[in-house]
């Protein structure tokens, strides 16, 4: 048994019948990386805002800009983002929906930002099948929640954005999806792990590195292919199993959320004692995120430090949540 880690690849539809499941003037990239660099050339923004807690690969796609901060109970510090917007001049804000969670100040917010003529750039990741989108742009790398090789969806909401995108195809990008999806679908078979595993690996470490922000049409396929609203009902299913089993969550905040089940640990050292016993037992928990890039030490540290993630999502059931609670409580009663 093996929990987490890749998705595998599985064919149980009919490809030529299945439905859209987007906007006629969506966008799709390779990955949201490549979305929200495209998005910031593209509309010529020339300052942003970015919240202190997120990944290296975020980062990396502004060239100028400020942190906001990121409280430890995922909620903005509106006091200290409304200092930085009245006191400087921004063209674009990112705000991520940590793990589903839409901030409760988030009107407030949207209004300093019009008021500002600030753009919000709304990151959906971790809520893909949200009917609450409130950004003038919204990006989704949906491959963190349905079994797509690489892809990513990019919304517009607001009429006074207009972004073209390539049609052109780039053959490398075509070569890593084949050699994904070759992968994912040889990882329904657990004795092929030694090819599978180097595959999945090869194409994540290459992806990053790609330069191409034409249409993505391999995971536009996927993407409607894989989106089924039953995804929600199994996620839910799971996090109120483990829920009424163990007493791990971080807040109130995440009640409603289904991105994954969070787990606030006591410390850094059980948080890693903890993810290192249960790779041990084949159940791969990520972390979310290293931030070992920030030289200037403005990220939120704290969070990054507690915050376990226990996978919930939809190829699983209750078998293997009772595994994954079975080896958390056999930890808290001998390792820990």
């Amino acid at each position: 048994m093996e929990i987490g880690s890749f998705y595998n690849l599985y064919f149980n539809k009919n490809p030529f019948s299945i439905k859209k499941h987007h906007g006629k003037q969506d966008l799709f990239f390779a990955s949201g990386r490549i979305a929200i660099k495209y998005i910031v050339e593209n509309l010529g923004c020339k300052s942003c805002l970015i919240p202190n807690y997120l990944c290296s690969s975020v980062y990396q796609c502004f060239d100028n800009f400020d942190y906001y901060k990121i409280q430890n109970n995922f909620e903005i510090n509106i006091k200290y983002l409304s200092d930085l917007i009245n006191n400087n001049n921004y063209d674009l804000i990112l705000i991520i929906n940590f793990f589903g969670y839409i901030d409760k100040n988030i009107t407030e917010i949207k209004n300093i930002c019009k008021k500002h003529d600030i753009l919000i750039l709304e990151d959906f990741t971790h809520n893909l099948f949200s009917n609450n989108l409130y950004g003038d742009i919204c990006i989704s790398s949906f491959r963190k929640t349905l079994p797509t090789p690489f892809g990513s969806i990019v919304k517009i909401n607001s009429s006074r954005i207009n972004i073209k995108q390539s049609t052109g195809i780039n053959l490398y990008y075509i070569y890593l999806n084949i050699v994904k999806i070759l992968g994912s679908i040889l990882k329904n078979i657990s004795y092929f792990k030694w090819i599978w595993r180097p595959m999945l690996i090869y194409c994540e470490n290459n992806v990053k590195n790609l330069n191409y922000n034409g249409f993505d049409y391999i995971n536009h396929f996927f993407y409607n292919y894989y989106y089924d609203i039953n995804i929600l009902t199994i996620r839910k299913q799971n996090i109120a199993y483990l829920k009424n089993s163990l007493s791990y969550t971080i807040n109130k905040n995440f009640n409603n959320t289904y991105f994954c089940f969070i787990m606030n640990c006591l410390d850094q050292n059980y948080r890693d004692k903890l993810l290192k016993f249960l790779i041990s037992k084949n159940i791969y928990c990520p972390v979310y995120w290293p931030l070992d890039f920030d030289k200037n030490n403005k990220c939120n540290y704290s969070i990054n430090k507690t915050v376990l993630m226990i996978p919930i999502d939809q190829r699983y059931g209750k078998y293997d949540m009772e595994y994954i609670i079975s080896y958390i409580k056999y930890f808290d009663r001998n390792i820990k």
